[in-house]
Formats: structure tokens, sequence, C-alpha cells
């Protein structure tokens, strides 16, 4: 019996051993492929967390963010002057002139706006990685606005396109990015004031390196492309007197270099830069190429007790570099003709006097603010301004007059709710030019300009 039973086991072990061999050897059905879902991550640049999902099949986190804002804004519309040069047998005189509306009989006011309408969207994209040298970052911004009527961005219809698009790692910066020379850019609002806004317009592509020291200490070499008033509209010879010369080719980026530290009190800035100025006159003096210099330091001060709330002092000065100065940034690029209200400044890099030489612009702002979180939803803000523009080397028949100019106002944000920002912002200015010692004899001279903007903005961030 014994024997039967280990004939019968033995034989069924090796039946089974002879099927699990032949399975083996058949087609197996796997189970479905695990799903890749998205995974979110969060790299630190700069101190601050970008948070954002991984790129299937990589290790960069891309971050997809902007905003919409929609606004309205109105000032006061009153005459306005410019200055127009002629020639005569034995000198060139200046002629005072009404800046003249397109309706209304050629009035003064009637064909101009003093209401409108600017509409913003701004989208957004951070793709980083870690490295063995820090994060590589890549940002790309693009930017559209619509506008119509009194100081729209749109200029009267739509416009957009790359507003920064950089790469930063290790220290190096490359791209379309914020102006190392430049601390606050234009201040708590829209329209700015008296501070060089390389940053929030007019972004210069730069090529820099950025070495940090530890402590919040760092320092900051830059090639920036040239900052020239055109980017505000206007060319060397500034706005009204656009004739006595043209920009001549570019030789030289703009040479930048800073010192910033960023700590628990708050932060302080220094930079200097060196602006090489290439003009061609138009009046016959010989070709102009030199250098003008500026300099731009700022500190700011947290508050203690008010979390996020900050007072801040800067100024900046120049000499043959206007932009640098920061006057030429007040409300938004005005040149202190509010509106178009009065006579603006005489602003430029240089000016070709027309008897050989040419005449040098020295300018200087300084600015103080104040942004106070009363709570989560209140933010109460306060700015002023005050500069002045000097002109030397001077011909007695040159148009160019000295200007002084103050800009202050209150700026105000509600948030009812996250991501949801209502801004209410009021500034005036006022400037005073001194009579052009060429005006024509006789003629009434108008150097008072001043007036107010004001600007309901809804900002929806995501």
């Amino acid at each position: 019996m014994t024997l039967i039973k280990s004939l019968l086991l033995g034989s069924a072990a090796g039946v089974v051993a002879v099927s699990a061999a032949q399975a083996a050897d058949l087609p197996t059905r796997k189970g479905p492929v695990a799903a890749e879902y998205v995974r979110v991550c969060s790299i630190t640049v700069a101190g601050a967390p970008v948070v954002g999902f991984v790129l299937p099949g990589s290790d960069t986190c891309l971050k997809i963010s902007g905003y919409v804002t929609g606004q309205i804004e109105g000032g006061n519309v009153k005459v306005g002057h410019t200055l127009s040069s002629y020639t005569t047998a034995t000198s060139t005189q200046t002629n005072l002139s009404i800046v003249s509306g397109s309706s209304g009989g050629n009035s003064s006011t009637f064909g101009r706006d003093s209401f409108g309408y600017t509409t913003r969207y701004n989208q957004t994209f951070d793709a980083v990685s870690n490295t063995a040298y820090g994060p590589l970052v890549a940002h790309a911004e693009l930017q559209f606005n619509h506008g119509e009527g009194f100081d729209n961005t749109g200029r009267g219809g739509s416009d957009g396109g790359l507003n920064r698009a950089y790469v930063t790692w290790a220290g190096l910066t490359a791209g379309k990015v914020d102006s190392f020379f430049s601390f606050t850019g234009g201040g708590l609002g829209w329209a700015n004031f008296f501070s060089p806004d390389r940053k929030g317009f007019a972004q210069p592509d730069v090529l820099a390196y950025t070495a940090s020291f530890g402590g919040g200490f760092s320092a900051t070499i830059s090639a920036e492309s040239p900052a020239w008033l055109e980017d505000q509209g206007d060319a060397v010879g500034g706005g009204q007197f656009l004739g006595s010369a043209t920009r001549g080719g570019m030789r030289f980026p703009d040479i930048v270099g800073a010192l910033d530290v960023k700590q628990a009190w708050g932060t302080a800035h220094v930079a200097g830069v060196g602006h090489n100025v290439r003009a061609i006159s138009l009046v016959g003096d010989p070709n102009l190429d030199k250098w003008g210099f500026g300099v731009d330091a700022g500190v700011t001060f947290n508050i203690p007790n008010l979390a996020g709330s900050v007072i801040g002092v800067t100024g900046a000065w120049s000499k043959n570099a206007i932009v640098a100065s920061g006057l030429v940034d007040g409300m938004w690029g005005e040149e202190g003709a509010v509106n178009g209200n009065g006579q603006p400044m005489a602003v430029a890099d240089a000016f070709s006097n027309g008897n050989g030489s040419w005449a040098t612009p020295t300018a200087w702002s300084v600015t103080a603010w104040a942004n106070f979180v009363v709570n989560a939803q209140v933010t109460a803000g306060f700015e002023g301004s005050v500069g002045s523009l000097r002109w030397t080397n001077t011909a007695a028949l040159t148009p160019l007059s000295n200007s002084t100019s103050f800009l202050l106002g209150p700026v105000f944000h509600y948030d009812p709710v996250h991501n949801l920002d209502f801004e209410f912002e009021l500034l005036y200015q006022g400037t005073k030019t001194d009579r052009p010692t060429n005006l024509v004899v006789g003629t009434p001279w108008d150097g008072q300009a001043n007036g107010f903007a004001a600007r309901f903005e809804v900002t929806r961030s995501f």
C-alpha cells in the first residue's frame, strides 16, 4: 500500500512539474501600465519657492502664472505748449506754440482725451531644475495690452509681445530682464514716481554676473542694451528738441556695476552706469562721441510689528545720461508736462548748439515712500518725488532751459479675496521751466506745467 501511494504521489508531482515548465514557455498577460500622474514640485529660487508641476520625463519644475487687469483712468487737460525753432539770416529763434486738438476748431483742449481705458493680459512661465551649482531657471513673460483714450497702454488699440525672457544659473543672467542699475523701478502704483525705471518697462537685454558673499550681500557687473530716450518715445535731442541731433550707431553697451544687501531689517542698493553717447548733429556741429554717467542708490526699512510694511528713500544723479536720472519717468514719461499741460522739460543726453559745441545735461531726483499693510485686505501707500535738470555749455541762441519738478500722491489697495486686487491711485505733478534764452522777444512764456492723473484698476492674478 505504501508503495502504491509513493508511485501515485511521484506521478502527480511529475505532471505538475511538466505543466509548470510548459506554462513558462507560453506568452503571459501583463497587468495595465501604471498611470504617470502630475507631480507637484517646489524649488527655491532667490529665497522664494517656485511651486509648479514636474514636466513628464524630466527633472524640470514648470510654473504657469499671470494676471489680467482692467482699469479706467482720467486726468485734467489744460493748455499745453511746444517749442518750434526757425532760422533767420542771422540767428535761430524759437516760438511758443499751443498744442492743438484734433477737432473743435483746433481748440487746445477740445480734441484731447481726459478719460480712457486700459486692459492688460500677462502670461508667465518659469522652468526650474536643481543642479550642483544651484537652480537653473528660464523665465518667459508675455504681455498684451488694449486701450482707448487717456493714457492707454495700448496706444489707442492693441499691442503686445515679449516683456521679459531670461536664463539664470550660478550667478549668470542672460536675456531681457530688469536692469541691475534700477533699485525700486517705478514705485507703488501704475504711474511712476521719479526713479530710473528699466524694471517696470523698457527692460534691457542683459549679460550679467552676480557674486553672492553671504549675509545677504551681493555684487553685479552687467552689460546692458543702452537706455535711450526712444524707450520713452524720443531720441537724442529729446522731445520738442528732436531735430538738433539723431542717435549715432551703437558701439558699447551700458556698463553697470551694483552692490546690494538684503537682510531682515530691509534692503540697500547702490549702482553706477557708464553710457556711451553717440549723436549726429543736424545743425552742422561735429558728431558727438562721449561717455555719460549715472548713479542710483536707495534703502528700504521693514516696519516692525507691521508685517509687509516698508518705508524707503532713493536718489539718482546723471550727466549726459538723462534716463539714468529717473526724471523722465515721472507719471508715464511725459517729461514734466502732465497730460500735455504746460511746457515739457528739455530732456536729452546732449544738445547740438549749432556753433561747433554740444550742451550737457545734469539731472537728479530724490524720492521717498511708505507702504503700510493695514490688514490682510487693505494696503495704503504714499509717495513723493522732487528733481531738477540743469544744462551747461549752452549757446546763447539754443532753446534749452532748466527745470524743477515734484510729484506726490497716494496709492490704495483692497484685496477682498485671494488673488483679487482693487487699486486706486491719484498722483499730482508740478513742473517749473525757465524761459529759453532764444525765445522770440515779446512771446509770452508758459513755464508752469501741472496736472493730476487718477486711476482705478481691477486685477485677477493666477
